[in-house]
């Protein structure tokens, strides 16, 4: 009997590791960072859904990238999450988590661009009046923002 509880405590022992070391891959896989084809610019693609302790993460994983000071652009693009759904009831939240994310940049010396917002959310954040203390740069789609970093740093693609 004995041998069966320690067998099973062993056996929690390792699910617990398990789910420990899976829950650490998936906070990497979070927020990845990818080099731009426009020097000094960085994409932070997201994917599926956005909470509060998501959003620090991805905050802090920006953050510390930023510490060498290469990086001019970031550009955070939403296309792919939930972020497009919300109820009302979160737009304060998902505001303030803008917020954050838009000053811990700009004290790194780097600016922050977003992309992939629906209309939809774009007109309810502007009609729920969450967006008056904060100023954001978007775009509707990766590319046009690429286009105008081109070209606002004076670079032009031409065929090899």
């Amino acid at each position: 009997m004995s041998e069966t509880i320690e067998s099973l405590k062993e056996e929690i022992v390792k699910l617990n590791q398990k789910v420990e070391r899976y829950e650490s891959y998936i906070k990497e896989l979070s927020a990845p960072i990818i080099p731009s084809i426009v020097p000094h610019t960085i994409l932070v693609p997201l994917t599926g859904g956005l909470t509060e302790e998501r959003f620090e993460h991805v905050v802090e994983t920006i953050v510390r990238f930023l510490e060498d000071g290469e990086v001019e652009n970031v550009l955070i693009d939403l296309t792919g999450t939930n972020i497009n759904h919300v109820d009302v009831s979160d737009y304060q939240l998902i505001a303030a988590k803008m917020k954050d994310l838009v000053g811990a940049v700009k004290l790194m010396g780097a600016k922050t661009i977003f992309v992939g917002f629906s209309p939809l959310f774009a007109r309810e954040m502007v009609l729920s009046g969450v967006l008056k203390d904060i100023r954001i740069q978007s775009f509707s789609t990766f590319r046009s923002a690429l286009q105008h970093l081109m070209k606002t740093n004076g670079y032009e693609m031409k065929p090899v």
